[in-house]
Protein backbone atom coordinates (compact mmCIF):
# COMPACT_ATOMS: atom_id res chain seq x y z
CA UNK A 1 0.00 0.00 0.00
CA UNK A 2 2.86 2.32 0.99
CA UNK A 3 4.27 1.70 -2.67
CA UNK A 4 0.76 2.81 -4.45
CA UNK A 5 1.05 5.95 -2.26
CA UNK A 6 4.94 6.69 -3.37
CA UNK A 7 3.75 6.01 -7.28
CA UNK A 8 0.45 8.09 -6.96
CA UNK A 9 2.51 10.48 -5.39
CA UNK A 10 5.29 10.70 -8.06
CA UNK A 11 2.72 10.12 -10.91
CA UNK A 12 0.91 13.39 -9.70
CA UNK A 13 4.26 15.58 -9.16
CA UNK A 14 5.28 14.43 -12.74
CA UNK A 15 1.50 15.15 -14.23
CA UNK A 16 1.76 18.53 -12.56
CA UNK A 17 5.81 19.69 -13.25
CA UNK A 18 6.26 18.21 -16.30
CA UNK A 19 5.00 19.49 -19.28
CA UNK A 20 4.20 17.72 -22.87
CA UNK A 21 7.46 18.25 -24.09
CA UNK A 22 8.96 16.53 -20.76
CA UNK A 23 10.61 19.85 -19.90
CA UNK A 24 10.22 21.06 -16.39
CA UNK A 25 7.64 23.96 -16.01
CA UNK A 26 8.08 27.31 -14.66
CA UNK A 27 8.16 27.62 -10.90
CA UNK A 28 5.01 29.91 -11.07
CA UNK A 29 3.43 27.30 -12.97
CA UNK A 30 1.07 26.36 -10.14
CA UNK A 31 0.49 29.86 -9.04
CA UNK A 32 -1.46 30.30 -12.40
CA UNK A 33 -3.79 27.40 -11.20
CA UNK A 34 -4.40 28.17 -7.63
CA UNK A 35 -6.60 31.50 -7.98
CA UNK A 36 -9.23 28.92 -10.16
CA UNK A 37 -8.99 26.21 -7.24
CA UNK A 38 -9.68 28.68 -4.48
CA UNK A 39 -13.47 29.21 -3.98
CA UNK A 40 -13.86 32.80 -2.58
CA UNK A 41 -16.60 32.34 0.58
CA UNK A 42 -18.80 35.17 0.36
CA UNK A 43 -20.85 36.01 3.43
CA UNK A 44 -24.72 35.69 3.08
CA UNK A 45 -26.40 38.74 3.03
CA UNK A 46 -28.18 39.66 6.26
CA UNK A 47 -31.89 40.14 5.63
CA UNK A 48 -33.84 43.29 5.15
CA UNK A 49 -36.97 44.88 6.96
CA UNK A 50 -39.68 44.43 7.10
CA UNK A 51 -39.84 41.64 9.35
CA UNK A 52 -42.59 39.50 11.21
CA UNK A 53 -42.23 40.48 14.93
CA UNK A 54 -44.13 37.41 15.78
CA UNK A 55 -43.02 34.58 13.59
CA UNK A 56 -39.17 35.82 12.97
CA UNK A 57 -36.09 35.04 14.75
CA UNK A 58 -34.02 36.14 17.10
CA UNK A 59 -30.57 36.07 15.01
CA UNK A 60 -33.28 38.27 12.47
CA UNK A 61 -34.71 40.00 15.15
CA UNK A 62 -30.64 41.54 15.88
CA UNK A 63 -30.64 43.26 11.83
CA UNK A 64 -32.61 45.60 13.79
CA UNK A 65 -31.05 49.33 14.29
CA UNK A 66 -30.45 49.34 18.03
CA UNK A 67 -31.31 45.20 18.72
CA UNK A 68 -29.00 43.23 19.41
CA UNK A 69 -28.62 39.30 20.54
CA UNK A 70 -29.66 40.03 24.11
CA UNK A 71 -32.69 42.32 23.23
CA UNK A 72 -34.10 40.01 20.16
CA UNK A 73 -33.60 36.87 22.79
CA UNK A 74 -36.12 39.00 25.40
CA UNK A 75 -38.43 40.08 22.45
CA UNK A 76 -38.80 36.19 21.29
CA UNK A 77 -39.27 35.63 25.20
CA UNK A 78 -41.70 37.98 25.67
CA UNK A 79 -43.48 36.91 22.39
CA UNK A 80 -43.56 33.11 23.90
CA UNK A 81 -44.78 33.90 27.54
CA UNK A 82 -47.04 36.84 26.84
CA UNK A 83 -48.42 36.54 23.45
CA UNK A 84 -47.85 37.87 20.01
CA UNK A 85 -47.48 41.66 19.59
CA UNK A 86 -50.79 43.75 18.05
CA UNK A 87 -48.00 46.85 17.33
CA UNK A 88 -45.27 48.70 17.98
CA UNK A 89 -46.45 49.88 21.45
CA UNK A 90 -46.55 46.16 22.74
CA UNK A 91 -42.98 46.02 22.04
CA UNK A 92 -42.81 47.98 25.71
CA UNK A 93 -43.45 44.76 26.83
CA UNK A 94 -40.28 43.53 26.51
CA UNK A 95 -37.17 45.08 29.32
CA UNK A 96 -34.89 47.49 27.29
CA UNK A 97 -37.38 48.83 24.94
CA UNK A 98 -38.84 51.95 25.63
CA UNK A 99 -40.76 54.88 23.69
CA UNK A 100 -38.16 55.99 21.52
CA UNK A 101 -37.03 52.65 20.22
CA UNK A 102 -40.19 50.89 19.51
CA UNK A 103 -41.26 53.74 17.93
CA UNK A 104 -37.66 54.08 15.51
CA UNK A 105 -38.66 50.03 15.22
CA UNK A 106 -42.62 50.54 14.27
CA UNK A 107 -41.99 50.56 10.72
CA UNK A 108 -39.53 47.91 10.28
CA UNK A 109 -41.98 45.19 11.87
CA UNK A 110 -44.97 43.69 10.82
CA UNK A 111 -47.71 42.71 13.36
CA UNK A 112 -49.18 39.84 11.34
CA UNK A 113 -51.55 38.58 14.86
CA UNK A 114 -54.78 36.96 12.43
CA UNK A 115 -56.71 37.34 9.47
CA UNK A 116 -56.26 41.13 7.88
CA UNK A 117 -53.96 42.03 10.21
CA UNK A 118 -52.52 45.80 9.69
CA UNK A 119 -49.09 46.59 9.32
CA UNK A 120 -46.75 48.81 12.11
CA UNK A 121 -48.56 51.75 13.82
CA UNK A 122 -51.71 51.25 11.72
CA UNK A 123 -53.05 48.70 13.59
CA UNK A 124 -53.06 50.33 16.86
CA UNK A 125 -55.23 53.57 15.45
CA UNK A 126 -58.30 51.41 14.57
CA UNK A 127 -59.56 47.98 12.76
CA UNK A 128 -57.39 46.47 10.26
CA UNK A 129 -57.76 48.23 6.54
CA UNK A 130 -58.59 51.53 7.61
Amino acid sequence: MLFAAVLAGRWVRHALLVDADGAWREPGFLDGLLPALVVEEVAPEPPSPPFHVNRTTADTLTCLPGVGPVLAGRIVAERARGGPFRNAADLRRVKGIGPKLSERLGPLLLYDVGPGAARSEASSSGPPGR
